[in-house]
C-alpha cells in the first residue's frame, strides 16, 4: 500500500516522525505482501527544514511524482495559515486526493488541503488556536475544534499534541483491524486512543470562550437524539442566549443552531457509510425530527439527499 506524504518547509518534526513510525512498526508486523511503501513529497527533491532545525531528506518533489497511491497525508508546519502554496501545488494536492482511497491532514496541514477545496462540505477536526481563521476562510469547511481525531468519508483529520501518531493508528486499525492496531501502539509505548470522531482533545490552552464552545459540543454529542434550542444549549453552559450566539460567531462563524445541524449531519453521514439502516432509524438516533427534516438539512448543507449520500459512499467504496 502506497502512503504519500507531503512534507513542506517548516514541517513539524513531530507530525512526520509519528508517521513514519507508526508505519515501520507496522511492516514489522506485516507480511511481505501488505507493506506500506511510505513516500515523502516536497515542493522539490532534496533537503526539507522542519521547524526545530532538523532536516529531512526528500526523495520527490510533487511535480515530477507520477506514482498512483492509496493513501495522502498532508502534515502541518508552524507558519501553515501564513503559506500562500503555488497553483501548481494545489492543483496536484487536488488531483491526487481525488485520485487515491483516501487523503487526510495531521494537524495544521488542515490548511493546504482547505486552500486546495478538499474541506468543503467536510467535518474535519482543528486544533482551539487555528478554529477561528480556519472558520473564516473556509466557511464551507465544519470544523470541530472539541475533536482530535476524525473521519469523515474518505478524508481522515487529526488535531493536538499527538495528531500524527493517532491518525498513523487509525489508518491501521482501518486496514488491518484494531487488534494490530494495538500491538504497534504497544510497540511504541502508547495506547491506541478511541475511534476517530470519538476522542476529545483539550490539551491547546483555552480561553473561557473556547472553553464554553468545547462545554456546548460535548453536550450536544451527549444529547443528539434531543430537543437542541439554543436556550438549552445556553442553559447547559450557564451563560445567556446573547452571549452564546456572540461567543458561537466570533469563534467559529455560524449560531450555536447552525452548528447542531452540523453535528447531526456528521453523525447522520457516519451511520450511513456504515450501517444499512432506514432512514427514519438515521433521523431519530441523529435527532432530526424526522426523515423529510434530514432531507431538508441534507440538501440544505451538502446539496446531497441522505439516500443520494450513502449511494454516492458506497460507490466509493466499491471503487476502492
Amino acid at each position: 500500500m502506497k502512503v504519500a506524504i507531503v512534507v513542506l518547509d517548516g514541517v513539524q518534526a513531530m507530525d512526520i516522525a509519528a508517521l513514519l513510525d507508526v508505519f515501520s512498526e507496522a511492516n514489522c508486523l506485516l507480511g511481505e505482501t501488505r507493506q506500506y511503501q511510505v513516500l515523502l513529497i516536497g515542493e522539490h527533491a532534496g533537503v526539507v527544514a522542519c521547524s526545530n532545525a532538523m532536516q529531512l531528506c526528500v526523495p520527490w518533489g510533487y511535480a515530477d511524482f507520477r506514482a498512483n497511491i492509496d493513501v495522502l497525508l498532508v502534515t502541518g508546519a508552524s507558519h501553515a495559515m501564513h503559506v500562500r502554496p503555488k497553483r501548481d501545488l494545489l492543483d496536484w494536492l487536488r488531483r491526487c486526493a481525488l485520485e487515491s482511497k483516501r487523503y487526510g491532514c495531521v494537524c495544521n496541514g488542515a490548511w493546504l488541503l482547505g486552500r486546495a477545496g478538499l474541506l468543503d462540505d467536510r467535518e474535519i477536526a482543528a486544533r482551539w488556536t487555528d478554529a477561528s481563521r480556519m472558520a473564516s476562510e473556509f466557511p464551507r469547511a465544519h470544523l470541530r475544534p472539541d475533536k482530535n481525531l476524525i473521519r469523515d468519508g474518505r478524508l481522515i483529520s487529526s488535531a493536538g499534541a499527538a495528531a500524527g501518531l493517532d491518525l498513523g493508528l487509525a489508518l491501521i486499525a482501518q486496514d488491518w483491524g484494531q487488534k494490530l492496531a494495538e500491538q504497534v501502539a504497544r510497540r511504541l509505548g502508547t495506547n491506541l486512543q478511541s475511534a476517530p470522531s470519538q476522542r476529545n482533545d483539550y490539551d491547546a490552552p483555552l480561553t473561557d470562550e473556547s472553553s464554553i464552545i468545547g462545554k456546548v459540543q460535548r453536550h450536544i454529542d451527549d444529547h443528539l437524539s434531543d430537543v437542541l434550542s439554543i436556550e438549552q444549549l445556553a442553559d447547559a453552559v450557564y451563560v445567556s442566549r446573547r452571549t452564546l450566539s456572540r461567543i458561537f460567531a466570533k469563534h467559529l462563524h455560524t449560531t450555536p443552531s447552525a452548528f447542531v445541524d452540523q453535528v447531526r449531519v456528521g453523525a447522520a453521514k457516519r451511520l450511513l457509510e456504515e450501517r444499512n439502516i432506514p432512514m427514519k432509524t438515521v433521523a431519530f438516533d441523529c435527532g432530526f425530527h424526522n426523515a423529510a427534516h434530514m432531507r431538508m438539512v441534507f440538501q440544505r448543507r451538502l446539496k446531497l439527499t441522505p439516500r443520494q449520500y450513502r449511494q454516492q459512499s458506497h460507490t466509493t467504496e466499491a471503487a476502492a
